[in-house]
């Protein structure tokens, strides 16, 4: 990286957070998230979404502030995966939970309407999903149960690869999750780290439906906080092993490598914020998610800065994010278009 002062490097590493908003406004805090720390972008939650308008603005503003800087357009992100986890409620489409869809709809339904839910996102400014999960839950005892599309590995494979075509094509990034599959765990990692229940070394359940996604086309794949003992002591998101050698070198992904949240108990339970995003970025990881504490971002970037021996692998990572970031358009619809589109009588969950 070139020299410059600490400001400014402070900075660059900022473009390596995706980083939460404490609330549904352009504030202060979401100002000097973007013009001092220079974010990659945000994820929102529901304390950062009221209804299509308010989004709408909201998002406006974000970009705004960026390509003022003379920067890239940022990337906005929700779960917006359906089920349990939908943080976009009506007059947003309302979509049936993945365990309910790969039990009942078709992998072109399936396309079809996450290409509407994609098309929602894109009309109010939010331009990544993070979904579609991948996880081959394997049983209700699994955390992710109601959120994979069964158990199968070939049936998650033709219904992710359905859903990923479908927010493709309706304009918004879709980031496959949470490599390298979730589904062989009976512990939250939420809470706490949990361990691969599989003894294959190569994960070839698992892994069946990230080969497929990313044979799709897959821009980017999330990682899971995950211990594969026949891997890493360490959990996925920190471990060379997964991200460089399997999911970079075995699997051929050239795409964005995003962590899940770094402040999830799996990973806070025994790593402090900064040294996780260490360890993420030094492993393989390209964008590092902070979902709550905006000030724990700061001292991430600053933390970063110091680690001269990332500098390479941090030069690497915000050139693949500058690539994916230049593939966004910062133009919305204009609020009449919104208004008309939301005002339609209310669909039934569909299919």
């Amino acid at each position: 990286m070139a020299p410059g002062n600490a400001r400014d490097e402070v900075g660059f590493f900022g473009r390596l957070l995706m980083v939460g908003l404490p609330g549904p406004r352009v504030d202060k805090v979401a100002r000097e998230l973007v013009r001092e720390l220079r974010v990659a972008g945000f994820i929102f939650f529901a304390r950062n979404l009221e209804g299509p308008e308010q989004v709408w603005h909201l998002t406006r503003e974000l970009q705004k502030e960026a390509l003022f800087l003379g920067d890239l357009p940022l990337l906005l992100a929700v779960d917006q995966e359906g089920g349990p986890v939908q943080r976009l409620k009506a007059p947003f489409t309302i979509i049936p939970a993945a365990r309910k869809l790969g039990a009942s709809a078709t992998p072109d339904e399936v396309r079809l309407l996450a290409k509407t839910v994609a098309r929602e996102l894109a009309l109010v400014g939010l331009n990544m999903n993070l979904a579609p999960v991948l996880d081959v839950a394997r049983g209700p005892e699994c955390p992710q149960w109601e959120r994979s599309f069964g158990p199968e590995p070939e049936r998650v494979a033709a219904f992710g690869v359905g859903a990923l075509q479908g927010y493709l094509a309706g304009g918004v990034i879709p980031v496959a999750k949470h490599f390298p599959g979730l589904g062989d765990t009976d512990r939250d990692s939420h809470e706490v780290l949990p361990t691969a229940q599989n003894p294959d070394p190569c994960r070839e359940t698992d892994l069946f439906p990230f080969r497929r996604a990313l044979a799709a086309g897959a821009p980017a794949v999330m990682t899971a906080h995950l211990k594969v003992p026949a891997w890493d002591i360490r959990p996925a998101t920190l471990s060379q092993v997964a991200l460089t050698d399997w999911l970079r070198r075995r699997l051929g992904f050239q795409g964005v490598i995003m962590t899940d949240d770094l402040e999830m108990g799996a990973i806070a339970r025994d790593w402090p914020l900064f040294e996780a995003a260490c360890q993420a970025l030094a492993a393989g990881a390209d964008l590092l998610l902070i979902c709550n504490n905006w000030q724990a971002a700061f001292d991430t970037g600053e933390r970063l800065r110091k680690e001269t021996k990332l500098a390479d692998r941090a030069q690497e990572a915000a050139a693949r994010l500058a690539r994916l970031r230049k593939s966004i358009s910062p133009v919305l619809p204009d609020l009449k278009t919104i208004r008309e589109y939301f005002a339609r009588p209310t669909q039934p969950p569909a299919p």
